[in-house]
């Protein structure tokens, strides 16, 4: 998550802000402490290291109630991940729960990073030099950024499975600590300090934590663990839903009941739509999809019982940017509501969630205060603009980021269709994902602020701006957004991979271009049309959902220089330029690629392997004229559009009309000329009058003829497959290969026998169209793949990383070669490392 660290601040600072003092401090006690002999001349390996560690907090009473517990030999019961020790709450240390015999994420309360010496240390040190003046606060050695995905890795684990507000963790690298608290606006950074030399620090942080509130720690006050009767009542609303007759959400039993997840009750208050105010409490217990970045929207969307009701609705929890160009998604459907806006989702009342139980103000994060506050005492100023400005923006550019194939990230179709991590925005870190494209919500997508932001700073000399002290500096890397959170309930929705036949997946399609074109006319545009937020109501019925990153249209908007949106779904316009303005036609165009995707994976057609579905993943990263990297894509959709007749055909005759007629539509409008010419522009401006009219057309006129099948949908012809199943799958190909051509030698094998047998077909890492999954380990994370905040979508794994990190070389490069033709150290602006 480079360029979302702040600090380094001293380690006393930190305490005194995030650990306040609820108790005299024991000053014999603290002043007793040492930590002498976890590290010794004896000391040879990082394992050596946790017993003394522990012993010295657990055996002198540092934290009452509190215990240091190893659980590096065994990773958490469902996610694997193996932090090296764990403070649990407790005598004994609650730190593993009936019937599970593993350590879990639940009860954690704090979790510690140990490394044998400081060439792993994430961050830099204090800066003492000119060099390292120059440095952002992570570090970017190979040791560092394989510390950084750890802790990133963990952050995210920890903040998906508990329901907190912030947490705090340390990271220990031989002698040396440092304290980090993660919310979701940014991760703040102590110094290190030497703990053998100075154990009144770590001992004092110890004993300030163990006398903090639940609230003080970071725990969600509107959450609660559910009593036994309220996690029966899950179980049974789950199970008859599984077991109802006709239309039912798939897979609901194995996304909500996980043993790995303890049932909360959480507390909704809100407005209703007729701007009442309720309050509900809600049975949940796992999240459909956990989000897969520690900063950013981090949206968790719930199947819940209603408490008073007792029915099963869907609760949407995410931590929403505060963004005066941007209103909450509740004021977002109260507007549309107003408006008559046609085949909305039925929210039954939504708002921000409130601190505590006055309702005087709300849950937001602080980092970002923090980081404001530090600028402020300092007379600096931040050099990136905040988050509701619009200084500095690149003009003709929109205002979020867009992601694609995170590593399970923050966004996946709710029910499966697109995996997490699609749908990448600049508040899922994303990486917020997620995304968070779940149906519900995001990815995350979720999704996310990206957990890579490879934010660009300058300081103008020319305008009186000195150039910041190096520490003060590190802080400078991003925004300062503030994250406020904030929840929706609504009535359950089907995902549109439900749809028991292609009429009625038309007619999906359909209701969602009737809802936007309502929704341009009343002035918002929805921005993020995928297969995740595509749904359909019980009777078949499309349901555009998910109107969190909607924009209310106002011409005097500057647009800001990241974008939001789903990869594969863009338009052909957004994913070729990056600095293309979202508008209403790239919504309508987002429709036709949700209808084709949707074809090729549930009915019967020409394409008999995943190579069809490349074009929604298509992805290319190419060096700017700033020296920066943009993604782009939507040479395969332009071909499948100018080949639709040759090289796609449906079984569905009607389907199969409908698809090329709009398939024909964009093709005459990619083909018209240069954006610039008058035939172009003439068409544009055709095509905005009236967005949509052509497309509803084709459809209407379709939907009246007969010849539509009852019953022609399909299971998934192309699953996604997980990275193991594709070794497992070449692996047999290979054999059967090989094997195959030893028999053709061994027997004379003729051309008169018919071809040789072939391979099978395997799929390649592909996003959403049965992409290969990456599970992050111990030792590595990607923080490319994890949540949003990079400026162009990203490609997860190590080609990914590799590609990424030769990119930044070529320009860097090509900068250093600017800087010297443009006079090096005499130009009037200086640029910092991206």
């Amino acid at each position: 998550m480079s360029a979302y660290y702040s600090g380094p601040i001293p380690a006393q600072d930190f305490m005194e802000e995030f650990l306040p003092a609820n108790a005299d401090v024991p000053e014999e006690l603290l002043n007793s402490i040492n930590f002498n002999t976890v590290i010794t001349a004896r000391t040879k390996r990082e394992g050596q290291m946790y017993k003394p560690f522990i012993n010295a907090v657990n055996k002198n009473g540092l934290m009452p109630g509190y215990i240091l517990v190893d659980i590096s030999n065994s990773g958490e019961d469902e996610t694997g991940a193996k932090p090296d020790v764990g403070a649990f709450k407790g005598i004994c240390g609650e730190w593993k729960r009936e019937g599970v015999d593993r350590w879990v994420w639940d009860s954690a309360e704090i979790w510690i990073e140990f490394k044998f010496d400081l060439s792993h240390d994430a961050f830099i040190p204090t800066p003492t030099t000119d060099e390292e003046e120059a440095k952002t606060l992570d570090h970017d050695t190979e040791k560092a950024l394989e510390t950084q995905g750890q802790l990133a890795l963990y952050a995210t684990r920890q903040l998906a499975r508990q329901h907190r507000t912030f947490a705090i963790s340390i990271l220990i690298c031989g002698s040396h600590a440092r304290f980090i608290r993660w919310d979701r606006s940014r991760a703040v950074v102590s110094e290190r300090f030497n703990y053998v030399e100075e154990p009144r620090i770590l001992a004092e942080f110890f004993w300030r934590y163990g006398q903090l509130t639940d609230v003080q720690r970071g725990f969600d006050p509107t959450a609660r663990l559910a009593t036994k009767e309220e996690a029966d009542l899950l179980v049974e609303k789950i199970k008859e839903h599984a077991n109802r007759e006709g239309r039912k959400i798939p897979d609901i039993e194995k996304n909500t009941l996980s043993a790995h997840y303890q049932p909360h009750v959480i507390t909704v208050a809100g407005a209703t739509p007729s701007e009442k105010s309720l309050t509900r409490e809600y049975v949940v217990q796992r999240p459909l999809h956990p989000p897969e970045s520690p900063i950013g929207r981090s949206t968790r969307v719930y199947f819940a019982v209603d408490t008073v009701s007792q029915e099963l609705v869907c609760l949407k929890d995410y931590w929403r940017p505060i963004d005066n160009n941007r209103p909450p998604e509740s004021e977002i459907y109260k507007i549309l509501r107003d408006a008559k806006v046609p085949h909305l989702p039925t929210v039954r009342h939504s708002g921000d969630v409130p601190l505590d139980s006055s309702g005087a103000s709300f849950q937001e994060t602080l980092s970002q205060e923090w980081l404001a506050d530090y600028l402020a005492r300092t007379g600096l100023m931040p050099d990136q603009p905040s988050s509701n400005g619009a200084e500095g923006e690149e003009p003709g550019s929109d205002d979020e980021n867009v992601g694609v194939d995170g590593e399970a990230g923050e966004d996946e179709d709710m029910y499966g269709d697109v995996e997490e991590g699609d749908e990448v925005h600049d508040e899922d870190a994303q990486a917020d994902e997620g995304g968070d494209d779940h149906g519900y919500e995001d990815g995350e997508g979720d999704t996310q602020d990206a957990v890579n932001g490879n934010l660009h700073e300058e300081v103008d000399v020319d305008n009186g701006r000195e150039e910041a002290p190096a520490k003060l500096r590190l802080c400078l890397s991003a925004n300062l957004r503030t994250y406020r959170h904030h929840r929706v309930v609504q009535d359950l929705l089907y995902p549109v991979s439900t749809a028991m036949n292609s009429r009625e997946l038309v007619q999906a399609i359909k209701n969602t271009i009737e809802c936007l074109k309502s929704a341009h006319e009343a002035g918002v545009m929805h921005r993020d049309v995928s297969s995740g937020n595509v749904m359909v109501a019980e009777d078949g019925t499309g349901i555009l959902n998910d109107w969190d990153h909607a924009l209310v249209i106002d011409e005097n908007r500057q647009a800001a220089s990241r974008r939001t949106g789903t990869w594969q779904f863009l338009s052909v316009a957004l994913v070729s330029n990056p600095k293309k303005v979202h508008d209403i036609l790239d919504d309508m165009e987002s429709c036709y690629w949700v209808l084709l995707y949707q074809a090729l994976h549930h009915f019967q057609s020409s394409a008999k392997t995943r190579k069809t579905l490349k074009m929604f993943d298509e992805v290319e990263e190419d060096i700017t004229s700033g020296g920066g990297y943009a993604s782009t894509g939507g040479e395969k959709k332009c071909a499948h559009l100018a080949l639709f007749y040759h090289k796609l055909r449906f079984s569905s005759c009607r389907l199969d009309e409908v698809i090329r007629g709009i398939s024909e539509h964009f093709s005459r409008y990619y083909k018209t000329g240069s954006p610039k010419s008058r035939e172009f522009k003439h068409l544009r401006l055709q095509l905005l009058k009236k967005p949509g009219h052509t497309m509803l057309t084709i459809i209407n006129l379709t939907l009246k003829k007969g010849g539509w099948s009852k019953n022609d949908a399909l299971p998934d012809i192309f699953p996604r497959i997980s990275a193991q199943d594709e070794r497992k799958a070449v692996d047999t190909a290979r054999r059967a290969t090989e094997a195959s051509s030893t028999l053709a030698s061994a027997v004379g094998y003729s051309k008169e026998d018919g071809p040789q047998p072939r391979p099978l077909s395997v799929a390649g890492p592909s996003g959403v169209s049965g992409r290969i999954t990456r599970s992050a380990t111990k030792r590595s994370l990607d923080v490319e793949a994890a949540d949003n905040v990079s400026e162009s979508p990203m490609v997860t794994g190590d080609s990914a990383r590799s590609k990424r990190r030769r990119v930044q070389a070529e320009a860097s490069t090509q900068r250093s070669t600017r800087s010297q033709s443009n006079g090096g150290a005499g130009s009037s602006r200086k640029t910092r490392r991206r």
